[in-house]
């Protein structure tokens, strides 16, 4: 019985052995993409356990080949940038070899210079076609080499992994369902980036019995259960969330029974596995301890240096109340400076209570040691002396500890929205072009020496605009809208706040910037129709819009009330988790907002993210019902809403399950009074709405710049015209998100979306 099963351990490691291998040639040939590549290479050379590895001639010839393959396409990529500079610079040289005879400008006859000239053009022009023609087929004749060579290097490739197949299959004589080919693999990666996660999971289950001995496919199937029983969004009950509980546990389980072979020596997917197992298994009323003391272990030793993953294993040793091997980990991530305030946090609240307790001699020492590496007000207080009732006096320091932490965590808050406010100041003041070319950030600043400078420089460049060129581009910049677009991608950050976005206040905080909108609305319609007259537009109105519209004007009394129920919410706090939480989301608002904690100077470039179609809150019907946006060009926008009617016959294929909803219709109108959406800024730029009518209701906006996909009335960013693809199933919108729907014609979807975006470009 015994060496049956040690049999098929061996066939089980032989055939992940194999499989781990076709997964490299998968990801080089559907990705060739530096990252994956300099990923394997590193699995290949630094990760690989040969002590679990089967010992096998074949499998070592193919890891070799696969080494050799993904240098030469290193080296591909370097060859290729290369021939690109050649060809460039050979292109510019044509273009010199059109420019006319300098010496032949200087002839006398100012009709010999005419005729000289149109002759020097012609020929010139035809030079240039000549030496274009000839450095493009260089070009091609370079590229279709490598080509070449690519096609022969991945041939032998795969040469060497069937070789190695045969060789496996008949050496541990493991059934053929054990192995997996290039196509599963394709079919699995897109499976993965399924943004529909009940589909994904019904998709992996279907192909479930394929991938017996690949180990990483259990964890995605017990990961994507896990999350569908935990997402509260998507409508389940408790009876089947319990359901995918279940299976997320039955899944991870066989990880678990797999996880022997594992051939890695650190994997992230194992350390994932076994955190998320644990989560689970401490929701079970009598929980196995030893095994999540071992699972934990696991996470551990297979964390390697991936700092993230450490920590939460040290929060799931605090968790079961192991805190001695918790506060090593904690040590290690301190010296490391890795999320250091929190770890330290968390450190000194161990020495204080391992010194009260007296289960640790040298507690007060390394906490002393702590204090001279970090800053004091992270730490948790050590008391001078133990005295009276120990727990007495551990809550006492806990509630010192938490009245502190209030104090310096509204100083903080404080500190940070002063230095989003100054951020965002810059960014509406470069939204009205500027007079002079790269200005700096200190330039748009509301300083007093800013506003005169920018004053006087518009001033000037209005007095001597005679062909109105500077008039033009404000008329054109769309000023208006981009300041709607610019609070919504304001209010937007703001939200990730939980202070904010969970405040009974928040809707009428709004309000308030919204009523400072409808109040300028009128003035800057006017404006607008002086622009449109080019020479009507003054000073004077410069002045009024940076007056009606000056940031300050529009936010103040927003963020004056922002400030008020932040540090009322933090006052409210009783336990130092929930403050803890209130931290981290600062922590990570400065993270994505690129602000720094603890100082009031950034320093540094702002720089102005493109559009991105982010969940709005103020409607630019604020700025008069129908208002145009100047930025777009309406006979363009016509032509391409035009191209949707005349499509919209071949979009969809089944009207029962979606609708194409084209702007102007009643439906579409409906739409957007219907969907709960935390506004509808971009329904300006909306030329249709794909309905999905279905559960999954994915919902898809093409606009006239990209499309926009809308899950569950949740607006995603904007994908460019440019950046799409079509793979038969579905459309990548860039990895790893994609567009799927069985009721939509994708492949005429995508032709649409390719004539919008000539029409767009032209």
């Amino acid at each position: 019985m015994s060496e049956n099963k040690y049999e098929i351990q061996e066939q089980l490691r032989a055939a992940y052995a194999l499989n781990m291998c076709t997964v490299s040639v998968s990801q080089i040939v559907d990705y060739n993409d530096e990252y994956i590549l300099e990923q394997e290479y590193e699995a290949i050379l630094n990760n690989l356990n040969l002590e679990q590895m089967p010992k096998d001639e074949a499998l070592l010839n193919t890891l070799v080949k696969l080494l050799n393959v993904i240098t030469f396409f290193r080296i591909d990529k370097i060859k290729r940038a290369q021939i690109e500079k050649k060809y460039q610079r050979s292109v510019k040289n044509a273009i010199w070899s059109a420019v006319p005879n300098i010496g032949v400008i200087v002839a006398g006859d100012p009709v010999t210079v005419g005729l000289s000239l149109a002759t020097q053009v012609g020929i010139g022009y035809m030079n240039y076609r000549r030496e274009k023609a000839n450095a493009l087929a260089d070009k091609e004749d370079s590229e279709f080499e490598l080509r070449i060579t690519a096609v022969e290097q991945l041939n032998a490739l795969r040469r060497e992994l069937f070789t190695t197949a045969w060789r496996l299959a008949d050496e541990y004589n493991f059934p053929d369902r054990y192995r997996l080919t290039e196509r599963q693999i394709s079919q699995y990666n897109e499976i993965l980036m399924d943004t529909d996660e009940i589909r994904k999971y019904e998709r992996l289950t279907a192909v479930q019995e394929k991938f017996e001995a690949y180990l990483p496919f259990w964890y995605f199937m017990g990961h994507t259960a896990k999350y569908i029983s935990e997402d509260n969004n998507n409508g389940l009950d408790d009876v089947t969330r319990d359901y995918y509980r279940a299976k997320a546990k039955e899944h991870f389980e066989r990880y678990d029974s797999l996880n022997s072979f594992n051939i890695l020596r650190e994997d992230e997917i194992t350390a994932s596995f076994a955190l998320e197992y644990i989560d689970l298994l401490l929701l079970e009323n009598d929980p196995d301890m030893d095994k999540i003391n071992d699972l934990i272990k696991t996470a551990v030793n297979m964390a390697g240096n991936a700092n993230d993953i450490l920590e939460m294993c040290a929060i799931s040793y605090l968790k079961i109340g192991q805190t001695e091997a918790a506060e090593k980990l904690l040590r290690i991530l301190v010296n490391e400076s890795y999320n250091t305030a929190t770890n330290a946090k968390l450190l000194s609240r161990i020495y204080v209570s391992e010194y009260l307790k007296d289960t640790n001699p040298l507690a007060r020492s390394q906490y002393n040691i702590l204090a001279t590496r970090v800053s004091p007000a992270w730490l948790f207080p050590m008391p001078d002396k133990k005295q009276g009732d120990r727990a007495l006096q551990d809550r006492e320091l806990m509630d010192q500890y938490i009245a502190d932490q209030k104090i310096d965590l509204q100083k903080d808050y404080s500190d940070i929205i002063n230095q989003f406010i100054a951020k965002y100041v810059i960014l509406f003041n470069r939204i009205i072009p500027a007079p002079v070319s790269n200005a700096p950030d200190e330039y748009f600043k509301n300083t007093e020496k800013a506003i005169k400078k920018r004053r006087q420089d518009v001033y000037d460049a209005l007095e001597n605009d005679t062909r109105n060129e500077y008039r033009r581009l404000i008329r054109e910049s769309g000023y208006r809208f981009r300041y709607v677009e610019l609070i919504n991608k304001m209010l937007a950050a703001l939200d990730t706040l939980s202070l904010f976005r969970e405040n009974g206040s928040k809707d009428e905080m709004i309000q308030l910037i919204r009523t400072k909108l409808e109040e300028a609305s009128g003035d800057l319609k006017e404006i607008q129709k002086k622009l449109n007259y080019d020479e009507a537009f003054t000073i004077v109105d410069y002045e009024k819009i940076q007056k009606s519209f000056s940031f300050q004007r529009l936010t103040k009394e927003f963020f004056d009330k922002l400030k008020d129920i932040i540090g009322e919410g933090i006052e409210k706090v009783e336990s130092l988790d929930a403050l803890d939480d209130i931290d981290l989301d600062l922590t990570a608002f400065c993270r994505e907002q690129e602000l720094v904690e603890g100082t009031q100077d950034r320093g540094g470039k702002i720089a102005e993210s493109e559009d991105n179609y982010e969940s709005d809150y103020i409607s630019v019907d604020v700025l008069g019902e129908n208002e145009q946006d100047e930025r777009f060009n309406r006979s363009t926008f016509e032509k391409m809403l035009a191209a949707v009617n005349d499509d919209a016959g071949k979009i969809i294929d089944d009207e029962t399950k979606t609708e194409l909803l084209i702007r102007g219709s009643q439906k579409f109108e409906l739409y957007f009074k219907n969907v709960k959406l935390k506004g509808d800024a971009f329904k300006s730029k909306t030329l249709a709405v794909i309905d999905d009518q279905s559960r999954a209701d994915m919902d898809l906006f093409i606009t006239c710049d990209g499309v926009v996909p809308v899950k569950h009335s949740k607006v995603d960013r904007l994908r460019k015209f440019e950046k799409i693809e079509y793979q038969g199933k579905s459309l990548k919108l860039g990895w790893p998100d994609e567009y799927a729907n069985n009721a939509v014609n994708l492949g005429n979807l995508y032709s649409l979306l390719e004539k919008l975006g000539r029409i767009r470009n032209n």
